[in-house]
């Protein structure tokens, strides 16, 4: 897989002759595979300071391929620069051309159906492609595309993504211009909403910290095949786009995210997706008169019985706890299910609220084995989408900015009131775990509301945001900008105070519960320090801390070893401080 970003993603592409264009991580050349014979080709050598991903062909001279590049390379002082652009590689040559850059970010280069022109989404800092980008197109040239034109897009203000030419030539795109990632079409003059009367509020696109994403497809002149995502769950769709006019094809799968969706034929496509009672698998979906649909890979083999698998709900409650924005908040709710395991008469479950990472992302309802793990050993499981998640449309997103640390928090408060008020859960034996910035939440939850919990466990997590926005990649290097500040200039002074005021290394004294923190040694973006400045500092003060260090992992943990220490070792802390 590839490693732009530090995400990787977009990192195969099919050539019109069967073989498959790929790039690997750590190496980062390019390679021609042939599916046929096993061969490999090198198109590009492996250089460790150079990355590739997000490869479109040229669809009648297959020699050229289209590509984000990015570039890192390291002065004399050992300062890292970073430099990501759109390059033509001319494969007979290995030749690598720089076509388009400038702007910070690329993604999304491709080529139409003709190949004589080429569209692409760039942003530049502070944005993040979820909160301002630009999409151009422009006339395909193998030295520089200059005579480019501007689709759609602002700074700040209208993200785009997904731009995926139509056969006719046309450009479709995803814009939340109107408040929700909604899908358009330009023509080459103009662009038109192609809006769906009862999905104005649906969103069609995400988040793309990942290259390559592709969650709608055409499978005709007239026909696309959607995701269209209402309340962080995903639901498959046919479009008219001659009449606007749209039809729910009435499949299972609830959860379809990044590069999932591929057509066979006109009548069929792939797509890779999780239902509520079956973890993520590939589907072939044939159309008639009703959709069918043929599992036809699995990740796993689930040998689980149904007595004990558990469906998530999806709830909305009242943020009681807001300081500012009041409303309302979402999350899933799984409750213990085990007809092997009853709980003693007269009590309710322990909880366990799940903190997503992003922070700009949202959990979906498909099966999570790991979720599954804990209801079914008697564990209430509450994932809560706070302000600032995807999936309920721009505003909501917003709502986070100027507020990462305090509003999340809020809501995981807020959560677990409206749980405790329902009779759902024993407010005695409440847990919040996290990941990345799902983990940072858990530190700041432990001080902010420490009556709440009784025990947290952070994962890979940021204790202090000074320390994390000096060390954290490019594609993150400004994140924490707008979701901490906010807007309008600060001093360095005011900058400072802000990320102490919501660093949890500096306001462990005020943390009452125990503490686990799981961390990779080798994590670029969120470093190592951040569990161990904050095992120093509770350890001064006297409380109960346990760090984790695994070797070997970095950001998101890979290694099934890992993988299956950290569950026991959660395991175990969860049995001795909620039971």
């Amino acid at each position: 897989m590839g490693s732009i970003h530090e995400y990787g993603g977009g990192s195969i592409a099919m050539q019109p002759d069967g073989r498959l264009l790929f790039t690997n991580h750590p190496n980062n050349g390019i390679f021609l595979l042939d599916p046929a014979s096993g061969e490999v080709e090198m198109v590009v050598a492996p250089d460790a300071t150079v990355r590739f991903g997000n490869f479109s062909v040229h669809p009648k001279t297959q020699e050229w391929i289209l590509a984000v590049q990015e570039t890192h390379t390291k002065d004399s002082q050992g300062s890292t620069t970073v430099k990501n652009s759109i390059v033509a590689i001319h494969v007979p040559t290995a030749k690598v051309t720089t076509i388009v850059e400038g702007a910070d970010f690329y993604q999304h280069p491709q080529f139409n159906p003709d190949g004589s022109q080429v569209c692409w989404t760039q942003w530049d800092h502070p944005d993040m492609p979820w909160s301002g980008t630009l999409l151009y197109v422009a006339p395909w040239n193998i030295d520089k595309l200059l005579e480019r034109t501007l689709v759609s897009g602002q700074s700040g203000v209208e993200s785009i993504c997904q731009p995926r030419w139509s056969i006719d030539g046309s450009l479709f795109y995803v814009s939340d211009k109107s408040g929700y990632w909604q899908l358009y079409q330009f023509d080459g003059l103009v662009s038109k909403h192609i809006c769906l009367n009862g999905l104005q509020t649906a969103e069609f696109g995400s988040r793309e910290p990942c290259l390559g994403n592709c969650t709608y497809i055409q499978l005709d002149e007239k026909t696309l095949v959607a995701s269209a995502n209402k309340s962080a769950t995903s639901n498959l769709i046919l479009i008219d786009i001659s009449t606007y006019s749209w039809k729910d094809l009435s499949l299972p799968i609830v959860d379809i995210q990044k590069n999932a969706i591929a057509r066979i034929t006109s009548s069929s496509f792939a797509v890779i997706g999780s239902t509520r009672t079956s973890p993520q698998a590939l589907y072939r979906v044939d159309l008639g008169d009703t959709a069918s649909i043929k599992l036809l890979k699995s990740t796993i083999q689930l040998d689980i019985p149904e007595s004990v698998i558990s469906e998530a709900q999806h709830i909305t409650f009242p943020r009681i706890y807001s300081k500012g924005t009041t409303g309302f908040a979402n999350a899933w709710l799984v409750e213990p299910k085990n007809n092997a395991f009853k709980g003693i008469e007269g009590t309710k479950p322990p909880l366990l609220v799940w903190m997503h990472g992003g922070p700009t992302y949202h959990v979906p309802p498909g099966l999570s084995l790991t979720t599954q793990y804990w209801t079914s050993r008697g564990y209430a499981y509450v994932l809560v989408n706070h302000v600032g998640s995807t999936g309920y449309g721009r505003a909501y997103r917003e709502m986070l900015d100027g507020q990462w640390g305090a509003a999340d928090i809020e809501d995981a408060a807020s959560c677990v009131a409206f749980l405790n008020s329902e009779r759902i859960i024993d407010p005695s034996k409440v847990g919040i775990v996290g990941e990345s910035a799902g983990g940072y939440a858990v530190m700041q939850a432990l001080y902010i509301y420490p009556e709440i919990w009784a025990a947290g466990i952070s994962i890979y997590g940021i204790s202090s945001l000074s320390g994390f926005a000096e060390t954290t990649h490019k594609f993150e290097s400004h994140y924490i900008d707008s979701l901490v500040l906010g807007k309008g200039e600060k001093s360095e002074e005011e900058i400072e105070a802000i990320y102490k005021g919501r660093s949890a290394l500096y306001h462990a004294e005020n943390i009452r519960a125990p503490l686990l923190l799981l961390q990779g040694d080798v994590d670029t973006i969120v470093p190592a320090s951040q569990a161990t400045q904050m095992e120093e500092r509770m350890h001064e003060l006297g409380k109960e801390i346990q760090v984790v260090m695994f070797e070997g992992e970095g950001h998101g943990f890979h290694m099934s070893k890992t993988i299956r220490a950290s569950t026991e070792i959660q395991t175990e802390f969860w049995l001795n401080k909620l039971l």
